[in-house]
């Protein structure tokens, strides 16, 4: 019995520690790590499905709106994606299923420099009906600290799709709303496939 109990300890130090429910990690359109050091372009996973994401400064001061390019040659503006952890390195690998901030980076903008998503109930008066769209920004200036997560989606073309979380409500797929010329981003039933881009230096 002693001896049974000696292997099983000597077995429990040979074997190496294997994290449980370790997230897979994003990689973007070259095969590379997303990181929280570069910025991204965000892309419909589909080609000829339109252009990238960018932001739309509609009425209130400093509050932008979130749409799609319709062009599939416009990348869109660059955006930074920020894990949500306290002891994060200065470059940090993004997971999936796991928190992060999403800010569009590098802006000419007079009202911030980056500007982070969150949902907002307000919309723009060419969107007909009542829909929860994703903003960048508050009217004030301010960061609203939205919290999204990238899941993998998508069979027959390999892509990601994003969601918006909060602590009271499961999170919500994102995905277009098309009226008039503009494409919006909000909350859908039918998620936006996306790939992420890593914006050059040059």
């Amino acid at each position: 019995m002693n001896f049974l109990l000696f292997l099983l300890q000597l077995l429990t130090i040979s074997l190496p520690y294997i994290p449980r429910n370790v997230a897979e990690l994003v990689y973007d359109t070259e095969g590379k790590e997303l990181t929280s050091k570069h910025n991204y372009y965000i892309l419909p996973a589909k080609r000829l499905s339109g252009g990238g994401l960018t932001t739309i400064q509609i009425g209130e001061q400093c509050l932008h709106f979130v749409l799609q390019e319709h062009n599939s040659t416009n990348l869109g503006t660059p955006l930074r994606l920020t894990p949500l952890s306290w002891k994060r390195s200065i470059e940090e690998s993004i997971r999936m299923s796991s928190d992060i901030w999403i800010e569009f980076h590098d802006l000419d903008s007079f009202c911030a420099t980056m500007l982070d998503w969150h949902l907002t109930n307000r919309s723009p008066k060419t969107l007909s009906g009542r829909r929860q769209l994703l903003a960048a920004g508050e009217e004030w200036g301010g960061r609203s600290f939205g919290v999204f997560r990238i899941e993998k989606y998508g069979a027959d073309v390999m892509g990601y799709k994003l969601t918006a979380c909060s602590k009271k409500e499961a999170c919500k797929d994102l995905g277009v709303y098309a009226s008039k010329d503009k494409t919006w981003l909000g909350v859908s039933d039918e998620p936006l496939m996306v790939v992420f881009m890593r914006k050059t230096s040059y």
